[in-house]
């Protein structure tokens, strides 16, 4: 069904049922009963008020009246500890969830994703929030270790809705149609501000080719007047200002008998993406059975299935400056029909020349179709031996099949690097998990005492293949879908041979045995106890097993005789646990030599190319071992007037160990990498979390959650990864080749940015003036700054200026230094909800400050670099000016210093780019992330009308963000690395979502 029939369906609804509907009673208020809240914790459920770990809960509850597309959206802000960050604002964009701060260096810091008690990779973004239970955050060590392998980043648990047994059934729909629209755009030169600097560029050296080459492009000086009224070109709003929309369908059906019970859950999601080509498809379906076969034995049955593609080759978030899709957009020449160049048509030369395309062209000349199919199938059964015994054995498969095609057409510098045609990647892979888990539980309860222990042992089998092939040389007219489906339309020039296709296969195993004891006494002291022993086929035989043993114990104060009978306290609990979790996130088969083939290896037999082999260029380690955290916590929940304020306080330290690094060796021994168990770092930080249902009474309502968290990273060792007298190296980002702008250093945090001190800009005062030669030469005295800063050009008036750190008189590398790094000094979120007898409310703040983000945008649409006709930031605008307004060169020391007087900035350096302390900047931010106002129609008239439930709903997501930040998003996290956190380069610019749908229920 197209998009228009979508419109005016929901015109129907919005503007003819809406007011006929409005004359409807006020609702009901249902009694609230108040229930035992229980968590999941470790493959058995606990009473809240017996929990002794550090756990974090979202309740289905508190994200049923938020729409979203995106599960982990619904819960940002939610939890203290728990920091949920989009890395860019692109259409299924990646999700970053990191509880505490993160342990690894060179690793992956993403928790471990239990569903429904089976193993899935990054779960959050193949579930609809719709069909969430719960969400259960395990973030210390004592709760995580029970999980093993992977658990020292924590553990999310996620439960999916199930029927119930002996109710009706009831069948949902939730839907909304929304839009997205481009939040803010980067400022750059408008046409005149533009040319006056291009004139600058090409006029300044005094070359006549450059002066003619000018001339015939732009026009002499005395023409340059009429660029104040050419019409300004935005590209960013051409390529990212279309207005975006989304539909989005949920469809539930549950209900149950006396000894059975269903759920099936629906999800259909299309969105557009504000840029051009770009889209996100999504389709769902889950569906759970639960059936009692007698009142001892059960069986459970849950079936998932998922489709999902992205579509649009984005912005190159995670690639380098060469893939770097954004800089057309900010960068290209910002008019046409003046200039001889054709912005609507191709030029090659002039693409050569400014290292720059069309961004129109290039959008529609990049076709990528990013798809992945999950299936995930789990089947339960759970016997009651007796009273006091249960055994529970839960089987699971996942699928996960990905496919990426991606088209390159003839203006692309692919392309152009490959004879002017089109270039194809093909690339799919498949991974297959097969778990079994099986658990024997035991419980009983006599006199004072309470008893739970649970022996279980796991199983996981992980496989995968992947595939990659690179096709080149296309007819120049063949079309995107053409080329995928016929990739023997490829014909290689005479001589030449298509790359080799590129394979690889990671299968992982994993034998785990683990038991923990629960031990209560009189309702007030609890204990408990776990030790997990894992086995995984990633380390050497010899260094397969990790055991990872926790202990916790809690204090139930409030049950004591002398706070039992308060009025005040409701609840008071303390709670204490030190544990043991592992980690073993590193590639299959690393502690042996495996040869890889390719052509780019090969030689020549006669005509032909004989693929050679490899060992690739890390070198096998069979003494690695496992990664372990150790974690220290501390905690204190509390209840105040019956639970009308409640509220929890977390005080931890985690220590990492052995860290399974990725370490540069010598390159005499053949090889530039190794995995080893190098080097150790802390983690400690304080959190709290508080709520209160300030007003509650039959018409009006008022809740408030908040949170707030702050952690702190240190380096305690990097082992043989450093240099033994400094204890450091270096480590680059990536957005530019040979840039090594991150410190890793012992003493020091994760992601400390390292670069130069901005210093200003040289003034007249720091020069010698030559009038007869009209040159400018420093004092004696003034370091330069030309070897860093100015591709070792002799510096000048109005260039950049470093500081001299160490005052040697030489700006050299020996100057950079610790320029701050992403962690916040804290952050959290809070949310209030509404309810005024029909109508609801409820807004979602998150916040961060203290914050350093590194903008690298701004590094490089400020730096001239190897390019002339390249657009910059409008703050260049300020710049040091060597042309008066006849266009005539200035150099005389005193009318230069007049013509200047009124301008700060400098003259955007020409040589390489490298980081200085201009681009850090402050990324505190506080974020209106939702607001959504509902009404749903009373009792008396849904029952009217057949129905349970109606609700109409009004939504608006990303609503403002008060920041200091200059770039898209304070929160634009773009390298992929846990060394180079708080990189803005290149990121797909984020949205405003505006939407409107409905509820109703059957």
């Amino acid at each position: 069904m197209d998009k228009k029939v979508h419109s005016i369906k929901w015109l129907y609804l919005t503007v003819f049922l809406l007011p006929v509907l409005g004359m409807a009673q006020e609702k009901d208020k249902e009694k609230e009963t108040k229930i035992d809240e229980v968590v999941l914790v470790g493959y058995t459920k606990v009473s809240k008020k017996d929990v002794t770990n550090s756990v974090s809960s979202v309740k289905a509850e508190a994200i049923k009246d938020m729409p979203s597309t995106n599960a982990a959206e619904a819960i940002q802000g939610r939890m203290a500890g728990v920091k949920v960050a989009l890395s860019e604002g692109s259409p299924g964009a990646d999700v970053d969830i990191v509880i505490r701060g993160g342990t690894s260096i060179t690793g992956s810091n993403a928790p471990l994703y239990i569903v429904d008690g089976v193993q899935m990779d990054n779960a959050l973004t193949v579930l609809s929030p719709k069909e969430i239970e719960s969400i259960e955050v395990l973030k210390d060590a004592s709760s995580t270790n029970i999980y093993g392998a992977r658990g020292a980043n924590g553990v999310v648990l996620i439960t999916t809705k199930s029927g119930r047994k002996k109710a009706r059934t009831l069948i949902n729909y939730n839907g909304f149609l929304g839009v997205r629209k481009i939040q803010n755009t980067i400022d750059v030169l408008d046409p005149y501000q533009y040319v006056l600097y291009q004139y600058e560029l090409y006029n300044k050296a005094g070359i006549d080719t450059d002066i003619t080459t000018f001339t015939n492009r732009y026009g002499t000086f005395d023409q340059l007047s009429k660029y104040r009224d050419v019409k300004k070109r935005d590209w960013q709003d051409e390529v990212f200002g279309r207005e975006a929309f989304n539909f989005t369908n949920n469809l539930s059906v549950t209900g149950g008998s006396e000894n059975s019970s269903f759920s099936l859950s629906l999800n259909n999601v299309e969105e557009d993406g504000i840029m051009i080509g770009s889209g996100f498809k999504r389709n769902m379906a889950n569906f759970k059975y639960d059936y009692d076969i007698s009142k001892k034995l059960s069986l459970g049955l849950n079936a998932r299935y998922s489709r999902q593609t992205i579509f649009g080759a984005g912005t190159s978030a995670t690639g380098s400056q060469s893939t770097n899709r954004l800089r057309n957009s900010v960068r290209y020449q910002p008019f046409e029909g003046v200039s001889t160049v054709n912005v609507d048509e191709f030029d090659p030369l002039f693409a050569d020349q400014t290292n720059l395309v069309n961004p129109i062209l290039l959008a529609n000349n990049e076709i990528k179709e990013n798809g992945r199919n999950d299936l995930m199938l789990n089947g339960t059964i759970e016997y009651k031996i007796n009273k006091n015994f249960t055994f529970r054995s839960v089987l699971g498969y996942v699928q996960r099949d990905e496919f990426i095609n991606q088209f390159s057409g003839t203006v692309t510098s692919v392309a152009r690097q490959n004879n002017d045609q089109p270039v194809v990647v093909l690339s799919k892979g498949q991974t297959r998990r097969i778990t079994n888990t099986n658990t024997l539980n035991f419980r009983k309860t006599f006199g004072n005492h309470k008893l739970d222990l649970l022996a279980g042992q796991e199983i996981v089998k992980t496989d995968g293949e992947t595939l990659a092939m690179t096709i080149k040389w296309f007819p120049k007219s063949i079309t995107a879908q053409e080329a995928f489906a016929n990739i023997q339309a490829a014909s290689p020039p005479a001589g030449l041979v298509q790359d080799a296709p590129r394979a690889g296969r990671q299968p992982d195993r994993l034998a785990s045995f683990f038991g923990r004891a629960n031990y209560i006494y009189k309702n007030k002291y609890i204990l408990t106890a776990s030790m997990r022993a894992d086995g995984s086929s990633v380390f050497a035989p010899s260094n397969r097993w990790g055991y990872f043993p926790a202990a916790s114990v809690a204090w139930k104060i409030k049950e004591e005789n002398f706070l039992k009978e308060s009025q005040t306290i409701s609840e008071l609990k303390l709670r204490a646990g030190y544990g043991l979790s592992g980690n073993n996130r590193i590639g299959a088969f690393l502690y042996d030599t495996f040869f890889t083939t390719s052509s780019d290896y090969g030689y020549a037999f006669g005509t032909n190319v004989t693929p050679g082999a490899t060992t690739g260029n890390i070198m096998a380690n069979k003494n690695v071992k496992w990664e372990a955290a150790a974690s220290k916590n501390v905690g204190l929940d509390f209840g105040l007037f019956k639970g009308k304020i409640y509220g929890t306080l977390d005080l931890y330290k985690t220590d990492t160990k052995d860290l399974l690094l990725l370490t540069q060796i010598p390159k005499d021994r053949g090889y530039e990498y190794q995995y080893q168990n190098s080097g150790s770092t802390e983690n400690k930080g304080i959190e709290f979390s508080i709520g209160s249902a300030i007003i509650s009474n039959e018409n009006f309502s008022w809740n408030i959650d908040a949170n707030i968290s702050s952690n702190r990273n240190t380096i305690k060792s990097l082992g043989n990864n450093a240099s033994a007298s400094a204890n450091y190296y270096y480590f680059p980002s990536g957005w530019q080749n040979n840039l090594n702008d991150f410190l890793v250093q012992v003493g020091k945090p994760v992601g400390t940015y390292w670069g130069y001190v901005t210093g200003g800009r040289y003034e007249i005062s720091d020069f010698d003036y030559n009038p007869t030669t009209q040159i400018y030469t420093l004092k004696d005295g003034i370091p330069s700054s030309a070897a860093a800063a100015n591709g070792a050009k002799p510096v000048q008036p109005g260039d950049l200026k470093l500081v001299d750190l160490n005052g040697d008189g030489i700006i050299d590398n020996k100057d950079m230094t610790d320029l701050g790094n992403a962690q916040p000094k804290f952050y959290g979120g809070f949310n209030q909800t509404f309810r005024y007898k029909n109508w609801d409310m409820s807004l979602m703040f998150n916040f961060s400050v203290g914050n350093k983000v590194y903008n690298a945008n701004k590094i490089e649409y400020s730096t001239q670099y190897l390019y002339r006709d390249n657009n910059m930031l409008a703050e260049v605008a300020d710049r040091w000016r060597w042309f008066n307004d006849l266009g005539e060169k200035v150099n005389d020391p005193t009318a230069l210093a007049a013509l200047n007087a009124n301008t700060t900035g400098w003259t955007p350096p020409a040589g390489a780019y490298f980081l200085h302390s201009y681009a850090i900047e402050d990324g505190s931010f506080l974020r209106l992330n939702n607001v959504t106002l509902g009404y749903s129609l009373g009792k008396d008239f849904t029952k009217q009308l057949g129905l349970s439930n109606f609700r109409l709903y009004f939504t608006m997501n990303n609503v403002f963000t008060i920041t200091g930040y200059s770039g898209y998003d304070p929160e634009a996290n773009t390298r992929r690395n846990p060394l180079t956190p708080g990189v803005d380069y290149a990121a797909y610019p984020r949205s405003r979502f505006i939407l409107s749908g409905v509820d109703i229920t059957f």
